[in-house]
């Protein structure tokens, strides 16, 4: 803000000094103004009483003193040293003008040298300020381009309100380590006041020691798709840039909506991607989710006593239960799988009284191996229905396994009246 001022003061000054300059130079002096300190100089000249001699013996008369000659007594009335002062003429009175305006005019030029003196001053010190002001967003940008590199961050400074968890990482905590790039996960951390009535509301802090062992500047994404036999879809974690030959600790959060604990027992890290920041190269991409455990044996366990049985092979079990709530009431699937791999949900639809419906709900969840995944209540996207428990309502899953793609399946039709 104080620039800002003084910017626009010097704006301010410079206006004033061209204007002023501008009437300097187009010499803004009245003609009469002229004669007018002309005529005045000539009477000034009027005022002075001076010393004649004598046109009768020639001897010198203080006419200041004297009103007649001192010495003969001679009168000086007539005399032309006398009457000048009395009558001067108009040759005169011109010759002052051009001398007063010849004595203007170089006034005029000293000023108006003076003011353009000021104005290039003003305007180099206009200059030197915008100068230093696109110097210093320059260098501002730069350290913020800086400043975008995750740097080595401690958990009282970012998440002052977080402790370590009362578990451990098993082993290194490795989900990434080659030539090029390490990511491990070190540490998990909880917040005490998020406990309540024997619950915990899910907010959970991990620490990560990442080492960018290239000789550029990489940008890295991270996702989690379960944690301790909860899928919870594919939830990104950070996605940041990391200096080149860097070594950093840093701290991100994750929030498991509908987690009743504060024990992990284990993480599935799904997705890890290492690219260029310059060229967008890749550096590492992982192929297969990594699940990284902890001394905790805490384990999710789905609850389906009140829901039904409404699809079961020998990969996956589905139950569903109507939840009738004012903001979204609708079916609410439960998702087990029973297999060594993991399946993503690729499509669901719904067909409403024989009108095909697609449902709010994310495609491409993850359900890992032995994990179990819940939907949020599924209703008739765009589109309300009144007593949509009682109408003819059937769903659709289908599934893709991407480590054996001949497992890939659809579950059919479903009637959910039954």
């Amino acid at each position: 803000m104080p620039i800002i001022i003084l910017i626009l003061g010097l704006f301010i000054y410079l206006i004033y000094e061209i204007v002023h300059y501008c009437k300097i130079k187009s010499n803004i002096i009245s003609r009469n103004e002229v004669k007018k300190a002309a005529e005045k100089q000539a009477r000034n000249l009027k005022i002075n009483d001076p010393i004649i001699s004598c046109d009768y013996c020639g001897a010198k008369i203080d006419t200041k003193i004297h009103k007649v000659c001192p010495q003969c007594g001679g009168a000086y009335d007539k005399d032309i040293e006398w009457t000048s002062k009395f009558n001067v003429k108009s040759e005169f009175i011109d010759e002052q003008t051009k001398e007063i305006i010849d004595q203007r005019e170089f006034k005029a030029q000293k000023e108006a040298q003076a003011a353009l003196k000021k104005i290039k001053k003003t305007i180099i010190a206009l200059v030197v300020i915008n100068a230093f002001i696109i110097g210093l967003g320059t260098f501002i940008a730069i350290s913020n381009y800086s400043s975008r590199y995750r740097s080595s961050e401690t958990i009282e400074k970012k998440f002052e309100r977080f402790t370590k968890a009362d578990y451990s990482i098993e082993g290194d905590g490795i989900i990434c380590d080659t030539d090029d790039f390490k990511l491990a996960l070190t540490g998990i951390y909880t917040e005490n006041r998020y406990h309540a009535d024997s619950s915990y509301y899910g907010e959970y802090v991990l620490e990560f020691d990442i080492e960018n062992r290239t000789d550029e500047d990489v940008r890295v994404s991270l996702y989690c798709c379960g944690n301790s036999g909860l899928s919870e879809g594919n939830q990104l974690i950070f996605y940041d840039t990391f200096k080149k030959n860097s070594h950093v600790v840093i701290f991100d959060n994750i929030y498991f909506s509908e987690g009743d604990s504060d024990q992990i027992s284990e993480l599935i890290f799904n997705e890890l991607e290492v690219r260029s920041n310059k060229d967008y190269d890749t550096v590492f991409k992982l192929n297969d989710p990594v699940t990284i455990k902890t001394t905790s044996d805490f384990r999710y366990a789905p609850q389906t006593e009140d829901s039904n049985l409404i699809f079961s092979n020998d990969k996956i079990d589905i139950f569903s239960v109507y939840e009738n709530n004012d903001y979204e009431p609708g079916y609410v699937f439960t998702l087990i799988n029973k297999t060594d791999k993991s399946f993503i949900i690729t499509s669901n639809d719904f067909i409403i009284d024989g009108e095909e419906i697609s449902p709010y709900i994310r495609d491409d969840n993850i359900i890992p191996t032995d994990y179990f995944f819940i939907t949020d209540p599924l209703y008739p996207g765009g589109k309300k229905y009144d007593n949509f428990k009682d109408r003819n309502v059937k769903i659709n899953f289908s599934f893709e396994c991407k480590q054996d793609p001949s497992l890939n399946f659809a579950t059919g039709y479903i009637d959910l009246n039954k």
